[in-house]
């Protein structure tokens, strides 16, 4: 049967419909709800995806992913939706997880096809991962993601519909069905691969009562959600498609969108979110910019204090989401969770001082978790080792304390089994007992006992640099076979006190809860000091006579390797090459610790200055003696100049051009966009012109569709591109032959292409400038016989910076500290300008 609201048609959650059917089911009813609001965080525009689109996207995806249907159904692929319409079990795979654990989940359940791209971290990971499985003689088919525009054209806006291919109908599925995989952390070794079988997914996710919350058409901001992990499976992909609400994500770009919490609040209220999902480390952000506040008060969600109510959830890939949203209009205890009526949740004492119980969750008609590991009054279980403490007054209210298995919980969410890198520690001759903790912090840390023998080592200064050096090759390994949010930084070691010998059990262990008590208020001093004052590392601080950036550059560039464990292009973006926001506040952490003038920045400082290059210039500029602060100005000149050094050849003469011919033969650029539209139909109009060659980089939908669409846009004459003296090419213009199949024989080149985004930075347009510095040199390398092509640049008033009161702008090149004041647009036009 199937259930109605006003505008939206439920499809029924019995299980009839299975996610693979779902699509076709909204096709079918509710072909123009909304699923999703991209919304873009360049330009605050939002792009609406409704069921309609998104069932033609998923076909045509499935067709990319199986051209002839020779794969057969059940066969394993990683990441995408619309593997379940081609009978595929998708297995999203976190890109943060250790290559090698990434090959012992492919290996181990038989996944022959991964999807992969996206950026260049992946693109490394990919080549690694290859030479992994090599060796395993593991055999993966890897197909490079294709462009989100050629399966959504709706977001390069363009009007034509994609051809609806209907997908192979889906063989019969049963209850033990796998519908997709999940997999572990990989915090306690390798990680594990979780299969979700059709009666799960219903009865752990869908028909759980957080979900439904939600139902119906509210706008659910779910952007900051990773879809590899459990909470972006549900909410993104799964239940969407049975509650109704509509998802609000951050559009695709070129580089992908790293969630911050300026970016995901700026997303959540300029696209009316009623609802927004995060991790508590965002909260902690927010909660200290009374801006933020007042933005998160037009919410329903997130709420609690000063007019902002938060809901703490609980769920697990092995069980699903199993607690309820409870007390919505009225003041909650926030920090508490209310089990959902749908799950029997048992709870085992565990007899200690915090009065701290197991949850363990019973197998019954509403609920049958994915992994079953125990058995409770004759019945199958899954015993968690989640460990929690009940509500002083309130016996339905439970609160999360730990892990039984000793998991440490970092603030943004993330998990880290401290034992496989304690067992590592310890194999250091000097140590006797190594405990890591981190538990509710943004980074963890290891507290060291040592040996009898070596417990004299760290009474000094001396002393103890000598311990942090002996032990610190086993804490690199430590850190290698681990995922990168678990790793310890240099300052993050803490030594004991031999006046405090760590609590033992009767059997000898190391009691860990007691150790950690007894060296409570060393751990939270040692986390003060990270944030606040300067330490003395191994990594040797710039000193005082340091010359400027580039010393500064340079001590940067090894803080950053030794905290990412791999080589960085100093120019390139560090979000790009395996930053995120975790290893971001560890490296501000980092950075505090070492140079006081630190301080005065945070990490939104790191997110707008995301290479060394331009973060070494804001810390040089603090760190000088008379501490001036950093002019947005003078910075801006001193980035002109550099990008203008890097690509300006310093030809002094001009392109030598000779008219031997009353014919032109031009070569003109970006033609599918506003400018290069109406340059186009005016040279196909002109008598003069020839030929025109238009260029533009490869699309999927092809050149020439793409243009028809923006002349039809641009209500320009369709029919002069029927015109034999146009060809259209496909070009790279980053390619120092522009990736040209042929020579051609031009009398004129108008360079229109470049990206249009007001919110960029100089550094983000260099792309661009790349293009001018390729063309130019084609230019000036002509062999043509009629000399070389006239260059023509299509520049912006945006290049002379910003009006002021009373000012004038002279008919003469504009200068660079005029452009200085410009945005990363209008500078990246005025270096294009300069270089020859």
């Amino acid at each position: 049967m199937v259930a109605t609201s006003t505008d939206f048609v439920f499809p029924p959650t019995d299980g009839s419909v299975p996610p693979a059917l779902a699509i076709d089911f909204h096709l079918k009813y509710n072909p123009n709800h909304l699923w999703s609001v991209l919304y873009n965080i360049n330009d605050s525009s939002e792009t609406n995806i409704t069921y309609e689109q998104l069932a033609h996207a998923v076909h045509h995806a499935a067709h990319i992913l199986n051209p002839g249907g020779k794969l057969p159904q059940g066969t394993q692929i990683g990441l995408l939706v619309s593997t379940h319409t081609i009978q595929y079990v998708p297995f999203p795979i976190s890109p943060r997880t250790h290559v090698p654990g990434i090959a012992h989940l492919l290996a181990s359940t038989q996944t022959s096809l991964l999807v992969t791209g996206g950026s260049e971290s992946i693109a490394d990971i990919t080549l690694q991962l290859a030479r992994d499985l090599s060796e395993m003689e593991f055999h993966v088919q890897f197909l490079e993601m294709p462009p989100l525009d050629s399966i959504l054209p709706q977001l390069c806006k363009s009007r034509i519909q994609s051809e609806h291919r209907p997908s192979p109908p889906l063989k019969p599925i049963t209850a033990e069905t796998t519908i997709c995989m999940l997999h572990s952390s990989g915090s306690t070794g390798m990680p594990r691969p979780v299969k979700l079988h059709l009666e799960g997914v219903f009865k752990n996710f869908i028909n759980q009562p957080f979900g439904w919350l939600y139902a119906g058409g509210i706008r659910f901001g779910t952007m900051a959600l990773p879809t590899f992990h459990a909470m972006g499976m549900f909410l993104q992909v799964m239940m969407p498609l049975y509650a109704g609400y509509t998802q609000v994500m951050f559009a695709p770009s070129r580089i992908p969108v790293v969630p911050t919490p300026d970016l995901t609040i700026k997303a959540g209220i300029g696209a009316r979110c009623e609802y927004m999902m995060c991790v508590p480390a965002f909260l902690e952000a927010w909660s200290v910019d009374e801006n933020a506040v007042s933005q998160l008060r037009r919410m329903k969600g997130i709420m609690f204090g000063g007019g902002v109510r938060i809901h703490c959830c609980y769920g697990a890939t092995e069980v699903g989401h199993v607690h309820k949203i409870w007390d919505l209009e009225g003041p909650s205890d926030w920090g508490y969770i209310k089990f959902s009526p749908h799950v029997d949740a048992r709870f085992i004492p565990q007899n200690d001082a915090d009065n701290t119980f197991e949850v363990v969750f019973v197998v019954t008609d509403d609920h049958k978790p994915f992994v079953l590991n125990y058995e409770l009054d004759g019945k199958l279980a899954y015993k968690t080792k989640d460990l929690v403490v009940g509500h002083p007054s309130k016996p339905d209210l439970w609160k999360i304390f730990g892990r039984l298995d000793d998991q440490i919980v970092l603030l943004n969410g993330e998990k880290t089994n401290p034992g496989s890198m304690e067992a590592e520690i310890v194999k250091c001759p000097t140590v006797k007992s190594a405990i890591m903790f981190g538990r509710e912090r943004n980074q963890t840390g290891v507290l060291i006992e040592f040996e009898e023998s070596s417990r004299d080592l760290c009474r000094t200064n001396q002393g103890g640099i000598k311990a942090l050096e002996e032990i610190w090759p086993f804490v690199e390994r430590a850190n290698q076979a681990s995922p990168s949010h678990s790793r310890i930084a240099r300052e993050a070691v803490l030594f004991s006190d031999p006046a405090r010998p760590f609590p033992r059990t009767p059997k000898g262990g190391v009691s860990r809860s007691a150790a950690l008590k007894l060296y409570a208020r060393d751990i939270q001093e040692m986390y003060l000091e990270l944030e606040t004052e300067p330490m003395v590392t191994n990594n040797s601080s710039p000193s005082g006579s340091y010359s400027g950036p580039e010393d500064m550059e340079e001590w940067l560039k090894t803080c950053v390797q030794n905290l990412l464990g791999r080589k960085i292009d100093v120019s390139e973006d560090l979000f790009q090459q395996g930053m995120d926001s975790l290893t971001a506040t560890m490296l501000l952490r980092s950075l505090k610790g070492t140079l006081s003038t630190a301080s005065k920045i945070n990490q939104r400082t790191i997110f707008a200055k995301p290479t060394v290059k331009q973060l070494a210039r804001v810390l040089a500029q603090l760190s000088s003696k008379n501490d001036d602060k950093a002019d947005s100005t003078t910075e801006a000149l001193q980035d002109i100049r550099a990008m203008i050094q890097k690509y300006d050849n310093g030809r002094s003469q001009p392109l030598a051009h000779y008219r031997q011919s009353t014919k032109e033969r031009v070569v003109v650029t970006g033609t599918t966009g506003g400018l290069g539209s109406h340059l186009l139909a005016q040279l196909l109009k002109s008598d003069r012109v020839e030929k025109v060659w238009a260029m533009n980089r490869k699309s999927s939908k092809g050149n020439k569709e793409r243009q028809t669409t923006s002349f039809q846009d641009k209500l320009l004459d369709v029919n002069l591109l029927k015109s034999g003296k146009l060809v259209f090419v496909d070009v790279d213009l980053e390619d120092s032959r522009l990736a040209l199949s042929k020579e051609i024989e031009a009398t004129v080149m108008i360079h229109n292409a470049w990206q249009v985004n007001f919110n960029l930075s100089l550094q983000s347009f260099e792309p661009s400038i790349r293009g001018v510095h390729n063309l130019l040199d084609l230019a000036f390398q002509s062999t043509a016989p009629t000399g070389s092509p006239l260059f023509v640049f299509a520049s912006s008033i945006a290049v002379a910076g910003f009006a002021r009161p009373g000012s004038c702008l002279s008919e003469a090149p504009v200068t660079l500290e005029d452009g200085a004041t410009s945005i990363g647009y209008g500078q990246s036009k005025l270096v294009a300008e300069k270089v020859r």
